[in-house]
C-alpha cells in the first residue's frame, strides 16, 4: 500500500503537467486574456523547476515523510486556488504555488523508493511508476479537452483533491521510514536558507527571461536581458556560495566530479527538451491543421503514451533481472532521434496512420530512458548524495522542458510571422481577422474568412511547426551523443544506507 501511495504522487504529478495542453487557450478565452494563457502552463512549470533541488536536501535534512507531506498540503492549497481563481492573474499565481508542491511529488517519490529498494528492485518499481506516469499522460489532455467542452475548466483542478487527500492518509499511516538525527530545531539550524534563496531567485529569473524572450517582449528588451544576465550572476553567486559556506549545501559541488552525475545531469537537460517539443505542439497541430476538437487533439497523444508505457515497463524487468542501464539509454535516444525526426515530415496532410506511427516510435524511446539515466547516476553515488542527485537530475529535466517550450514556441512564430506578413499583402482586407488567428489558431474555422486565405494559414503554420521540429531533432540529436558517454555501472542487489538516522 505504501507504494501505492507513492504511485498516486506520480500519477497526479503526471496528470497535472499535462492536463492543460488542450485546456490553456479555452480557459484563457473565458478569462478574457487569451495572450497570457500560455503563463498557466509556464508559472506551473518554472516554479515546479526552482524548487526541486531543494527537496532533496530538505528531506535529508527533516524526514522524507514530512516533506512529502508538506509537498502535498502545498499542492493541495494550490489547486484549490486555481479551481476558484476569477482572473487569469490569480489562475497564474495558484498555479505558481501548485507547482511549488508539484515539485516535491515524483521526486520524493523517487527518493523513498530508493531508500527502501536495493538498485537492482528500483528497475521494477520504477518501471511501474514509469508506466502511471504513461498512463496519466495519455488520458490527461483527454480528460481535460472533455472538461473544457461539456463543463466548467475549474474541474481539471478540482479532481486533484480526493487523489491528494487519499495519497496523503496512505503515507502518513504506512510509509515507515527512519528519520534523521536531531530536534526539529536542531534540523531547522541545518537547512542552507541563503543557498536556497539564491538559487530560487537565479533560477526563477533565469526563467522568467526565457520565457518573456520572442513572447511577452523582444529578445533585445531590458526585461529580458536583465532577468537573464541576473538571472545567471545569481546562480553564479549560489555556486560560489555552496562552495564556501554552508556545512550541508543543497547541492554539494564535489557530486560534479563524477563523471556519470554529470552526463546524467546535462543528458536530463536535454532529455527534457526532446520530449516536451512533441506533447506541447502535437495537440496543437490536431486543432489548427485536422479542425479537431480539445478531446480528439488530445487522443492524438495516446500512440505516444502507449509506447512510453511498453518500454519502461520492459526496460524496468531487464534493469531487474540484469543490473545494466548503459544500453537502454543509448538504445532508447537513438529510437527518440528517429521519431523525432519524423515529425519534420509532418504537414497539412498528416494522415491518422502516420501521426500514430511517429508519436509510437517517439513514446518507445522516451519509455526505455525515462528513469533509466536516474537510475544509472543514483548507482554512481554514495547513499548519503543519493537524494540529492535524484532531485538535482529531475530538476535538470524540468529546465529542459521549459527551455524546450520558449526556443521551439519561438522558432515556430519567427517562420510563421514571415509567412504572414506574405499572406497579410495578399488578403489586406482580412488584416483584423488574420491578426485574431494569430493569436487564437482556433478560430481559423469559425471566422468569415475565404477558403484560400484558410488553406495559406494553415501551410504556413506546417512550415513553422516544420521548423520547429528540425529544432527538436537537433537537440535530441545532441542528447544521442551524448548518451554515449556514460561510464556503465551494473547495479548492485545490496541496499545503500541513505538516511544518516
Amino acid at each position: 500500500m505504501a507504494i501505492i501511495s507513492l504511485d498516486i504522487l506520480i500519477f497526479i504529478s503526471a496528470l497535472d503537467a499535462t492536463i492543460v495542453a488542450t485546456t490553456y487557450v479555452p480557459i484563457g478565452n473565458e478569462l478574457n486574456a487569451l495572450d497570457s494563457a500560455e503563463w498557466i502552463i509556464l508559472s506551473y512549470l518554472i516554479t515546479l523547476t526552482a524548487l526541486q533541488p531543494l527537496y532533496g536536501s530538505i528531506s535529508d535534512l527533516l524526514g522524507r515523510v514530512e516533506a512529502i507531506v508538506v509537498a502535498i498540503l502545498i499542492f493541495l492549497v494550490g489547486s484549490i486556488l486555481c479551481a476558484v481563481s476569477k482572473t487569469m492573474p490569480m489562475l497564474i499565481a495558484s498555479r505558481a504555488v501548485q507547482g511549488i508542491g508539484g515539485a516535491g511529488l515524483m521526486s520524493l517519490a523517487l527518493v523513498v523508493i530508493a531508500d527502501i529498494m536495493n538498485e537492482r528492485q528500483r528497475g521494477k518499481y520504477v518501471g511501474i511508476f514509469s508506466g502511471t506516469y504513461g498512463v496519466a499522460s495519455a488520458i490527461a489532455p483527454v480528460i481535460g479537452g472533455a472538461i473544457v467542452q461539456n463543463t466548467r475548466w475549474q474541474i481539471i483542478f478540482w479532481i486533484n483533491i480526493p487523489f491528494c487527500v487519499v495519497a496523503l492518509v496512505l503515507i502518513v499511516m504506512l510509509l515507515r521510514i527512519p528519520r534523521p538525527k536531531g530536534t526539529l530545531i536542531e534540523k531547522a539550524k541545518r537547512i542552507d536558507v541563503g543557498g536556497a534563496l539564491l538559487s530560487i531567485l537565479g533560477i526563477v529569473l533565469l526563467l522568467l527571461g526565457l520565457s518573456w524572450g520572442g513572447r511577452d517582449h523582444k529578445w533585445s528588451s531590458t526585461q529580458v536581458i536583465c532577468t537573464l544576465v541576473f538571472g545567471l550572476v545569481t546562480l553564479v553567486a549560489f555556486a560560489i556560495y555552496e562552495w564556501k559556506v554552508p556545512k550541508v549545501p543543497i547541492v554539494p559541488l564535489y557530486l560534479f566530479k563524477i563523471r556519470n552525475v554529470v552526463f546524467a545531469s546535462v543528458s536530463s537537460l536535454l532529455f527534457g527538451f526532446a520530449i516536451n517539443g512533441g506533447v506541447m505542439f502535437i495537440p496543437q497541430w490536431a486543432q489548427v491543421v485536422k479542425n479537431a476538437s480539445p478531446v480528439v487533439s488530445g487522443a492524438y497523444l495516446v500512440p505516444y503514451s502507449v509506447g512510453m508505457i511498453v518500454t519502461s515497463v520492459v526496460a524496468g524487468i531487464i534493469v531487474t533481472k540484469t543490473g545494466r542501464c548503459h544500453e537502454l539509454i543509448v538504445v532508447g535516444s537513438a529510437v527518440m532521434l528517429l521519431g523525432n525526426g519524423l515529425l519534420i515530415m509532418l504537414g497539412s496532410d498528416g494522415s491518422l496512420g502516420k501521426i500514430i506511427a511517429f508519436l509510437l516510435i517517439c513514446g518507445l524511446g522516451v519509455g526505455a530512458c525515462v528513469q533509466t539515466i536516474n537510475l544509472l547516476g543514483q548507482a554512481s553515488v554514495r547513499g548519503k548524495d543519493m537524494a540529492v542527485v535524484t532531485t538535482t537530475f529531475l530538476f535538470f529535466r524540468s529546465l529542459g522542458m521549459v527551455l524546450s517550450v520558449s526556443v521551439l514556441n519561438n522558432v515556430i512564430q519567427n517562420v510563421l510571422r514571415d509567412q504572414i506578413e506574405e499572406i497579410s499583402k495578399q488578403y489586406a482586407s482580412y488584416a483584423s481577422s488574420i491578426a485574431a488567428i494569430l493569436k487564437d489558431q482556433t478560430l481559423l474555422y469559425t471566422l468569415d474568412i475565404p477558403q484560400q486565405l484558410a488553406d495559406a494559414f494553415i501551410q504556413a503554420y506546417t512550415k513553422g511547426l516544420r521548423s520547429g521540429f528540425i529544432a527538436l531533432t537537433a537537440f535530441t540529436g545532441l542528447y544521442f551523443i551524448l548518451t554515449l558517454g556514460f561510464k556503465n555501472i551494473e547495479l548492485k542487489t545490496v541496499l545503500k544506507k541513505t538516511i544518516n538516522s
